[in-house]
């Protein structure tokens, strides 16, 4: 559904790229985790995935519709939840036209899948960490887009919203959507995502089936410190093992 083929990108001003040579593909109904370092390029990829930025070279390839979470926005009005979720429609609306009822329906579902139903008319300065990203999730759903680029979904979320996060991931690629997020929970990337890339200054380290990229002498390699297999409690996604 959306494919980046030897990728190199350089902001300006920069005095080297911050991505070179990285390839990835997204298929629809799997997810894919996308780890490595603070300043390994994955916000980077995420706005190259979106279009948002133009690779320097290589190619990005999409003709589908992508929804977008970053990783942390300003709030600078007191919408409510429905406010809020409804700028998810925008992509279907004429220019200067407003959301019809078709429109705060589909709104009012993706708070629905989300949780959020019964806070529609809440100010979302009013909400706590967890239920605010809730509402941003339900935001991209009712964008109703075939692709999701999800930076840091569950960042600073406490466990039981990890697991509500990634259950609405789940339910979003069994309805046939292409995910690509980016997080620092291996624990969550493990349990969440079918594949995962592993980033390193800027270059694919490793790629392909999750449990086999997030291995101990990968994430050494990425990260640049030791790691060791052992047990830990870990919240249960519902289908998951």
């Amino acid at each position: 559904m959306l494919t980046l083929s030897d990728i190199a990108y350089r902001y300006p001003d920069a005095a080297k790229p911050v991505l070179t040579g990285f390839s990835l593909r997204l298929e629809a109904g799997r997810v894919r985790g996308l780890l490595g370092s603070n300043g390994a390029g994955k916000s980077t990829v995420l706005g190259l995935a979106a279009g948002w930025l133009k690779p320097d070279c290589g190619r990005r390839a999409c003709a589908v519709q992508t929804a977008w979470l970053p990783q942390a926005e300003r709030l600078s009005f007191a919408f409510t939840c429905l406010e809020y979720v409804l700028f998810g429609r925008a992509p279907h609306l004429p220019y200067l036209a407003v959301p019809q009822g078709d429109d705060e329906a589909a709104a009012l579902i993706a708070l629905e899948r989300a949780g959020m139903a019964n806070k529609a008319d809440r100010r979302i300065t009013t909400l706590s960490g967890g239920e605010l990203q809730l509402v941003r999730l339900a935001r991209c759903i009712a964008q109703q887009a075939p692709v999701l680029l999800l930076d840091e979904p569950t960042d600073m979320l406490d466990p039981a919203h990890v697991v509500q996060v990634a259950d609405i991931i789940r339910q979003l690629a069994g309805d046939g959507c292409a995910v690509l997020l980016t997080t620092h929970d291996i624990h969550f990337a493990l349990a969440c995502a079918d594949d995962a890339s592993l980033l390193r200054d800027g270059s694919s380290l490793a790629d392909g089936p999750a449990a086999a990229v997030l291995d101990c002498a990968n994430l050494e390699r990425a990260y640049g410190v030791p790691f060791r297999q052992q047990p830990v409690p870990t919240p249960c996604l519902p289908g998951r093992t």
